[in-house]
């Protein structure tokens, strides 16, 4: 496998192969929605439980349309001031998607990426992509072409579009019959959804967001190699002491995701992020995997109350599914 241009890209996925495609928000492993071949094929090479349903990539509302069965007018306003950009919108599906899409669900997730790579593939390719992001099931999430190749080993045709630009996930919106339910915060914040709904004279009404319609909504997600803890600010113990009580409280796995731990924890390496978050947001993924290539035992995580922030609630989300232990005391 190799590194691909966006026509070659196109060309492999109307032969129902996967192909691991750039965005804004992280690199996703793409195949045609109506292709059973290809979707199967996304969840065997990502190692991916079929009860996680994937998120599908349109080229513009008019594509989007056709995937609900109904679409509301929260639906159009959202969609025309977000889009392209990292906001998924979840709503019934229509008859044209398929049950391993949505995991046996009646709902399905559109967003329509921002990025020049992702459109011209859109466009050549005619119909809607798939694309979960491009790493093993729970694993780090890929912000490079280099990140899919080493996930994979060169198993992955990957179209390099540079660096992702947000750096995590979409934000996951769940439009109800007369509610909305935030089931992944992403860059787009609720905040920002709630302002556009009330300037469009739209009571926004909003619902419990622990549901199944979305990915990523798994206890641990987004695992580096080695194990993550995120420590308090106020934590004023023996670090290491600390670290190996809590390893040697981990389970083997959680949710089918395996926890990797060493037998002891002798040293550590610090995950540092900027203090901006929207560049935090961009390093975060790249910084997972620098740190799980050090030859530290595990990684640390230091939150202060600046992370505790509005502006740094998607990051920390990802950080806490991330870490295999929370040390307080």
């Amino acid at each position: 496998m190799s590194v691909v241009t966006s026509a070659q890209a196109a060309e492999r996925l109307k032969n129902d192969e996967v192909v691991a495609v750039p965005t804004e928000t992280v690199y996703g492993l793409a195949g045609r929605i109506h292709s059973e071949i290809a979707l199967k094929r996304i969840f065997a090479t990502k190692k991916r439980p079929f009860f996680d349903p994937l998120i599908v990539h349109v080229r513009d509302i008019p594509q989007a349309r056709s995937l609900a069965k109904d679409w509301p007018q929260a639906a159009q306003i959202l969609a025309e001031a977000f889009w392209p950009g990292p906001l998924t919108l979840v709503m019934p599906k229509s008859d044209l998607v398929s049950s391993l899409i949505t995991s046996g669900l009646g709902t399905v997730g559109i967003r329509c990426p921002n990025h020049p790579i992702a459109q011209q593939i859109l466009a050549a390719l005619g119909e809607p992509f798939a694309a979960p992001s491009a790493n093993l099931f729970g694993r780090t999430s890929p912000t490079a072409a280099s990140h899919v190749i080493e996930e994979f080993s060169n198993q992955v045709d990957v179209v390099d579009g540079g660096t992702c630009a947000v750096g995590i996930e979409s934000t996951v919106l769940a439009i109800n019959a007369d509610s909305f339910s935030l089931l992944r915060p992403g860059a787009v914040t609720q905040d920002q959804i709630r302002e556009v709904l009330q300037g469009a004279g739209l009571f926004s009404r909003w619902l419990d967001s622990k549901r199944a319609d979305a990915p990523g909504q798994m206890k641990h997600h987004y695992m580096p190699s080695k194990p993550l803890f995120t420590v308090a600010e106020s934590f004023e113990g023996e670090l290491l002491g600390a670290l190996n009580a809590a390893l040697a409280t981990l389970p083997d796995a959680v949710e089918g995701v395996v926890l990797v731990r060493p037998a002891h924890i002798h040293s550590v390496q610090e995950l540092c992020l900027d203090a901006d978050a929207a560049t935090a947001a961009r390093q975060l993924y790249a910084s997972l995997r620098q740190a799980a290539a050090h030859p530290a035992d595990a990684i640390v995580f230091r939150c202060r109350e600046e992370h505790r922030e509005p502006a740094w609630t998607a990051i920390m989300e990802r950080i806490s599914k991330a870490s295999s232990a929370w040390i307080a005391h």
